[in-house]
């Protein structure tokens, strides 16, 4: 697969994050930098990077904690709200008896949050993210 430039650029942040590491020379990094700079496939990259350990994106795991926090919040709001709906759903029927008006009212109130929810859940990645 070919590679762009942000793909090479990506790849030389590595090598300096790596390099601030200790974990290459300078003459490792110059010339792993020269290989990535002249890369046109994915694998002259992974070759540039080989024997390196893979380093994990702070932001990205960052995001990936907000993003999960932010879904299991949303879900547990969604189950009170459930519970509650149905509570009162079923005080309903007791007090006033079931009709059209009142089962459809509280099916509506219920599939839009409900929607939403699922909405958040399936919701695209964005690429590099």
């Amino acid at each position: 697969m070919l590679v762009g430039d942000r793909e090479r650029d990506r790849a030389v942040t590595r090598l300096r994050e790596h390099f601030v590491g200790g974990r290459l020379t300078l003459d490792d990094l110059s010339s792993r930098t020269e290989s990535v700079l002249a890369a046109r496939s994915s694998s002259d990259l992974r070759r540039a990077l080989d024997g390196l350990p893979l380093l994990a994106d702070v932001r990205l795991v960052a995001r990936s904690a907000v993003r999960g926090t932010m879904l299991v919040l949303a879900t547990g709001a969604w189950l009170l709200f459930s519970f509650a709906l149905l509570l009162g759903f079923l005080l309903t029927l007791l007090i006033h008896g079931a009709t059209t008006g009142v089962f459809v009212g509280f099916l509506v109130v219920w599939l839009v949050p409900t929607f939403l929810l699922t909405r958040l859940w399936h919701r695209p990645r964005r690429p590099g993210s």
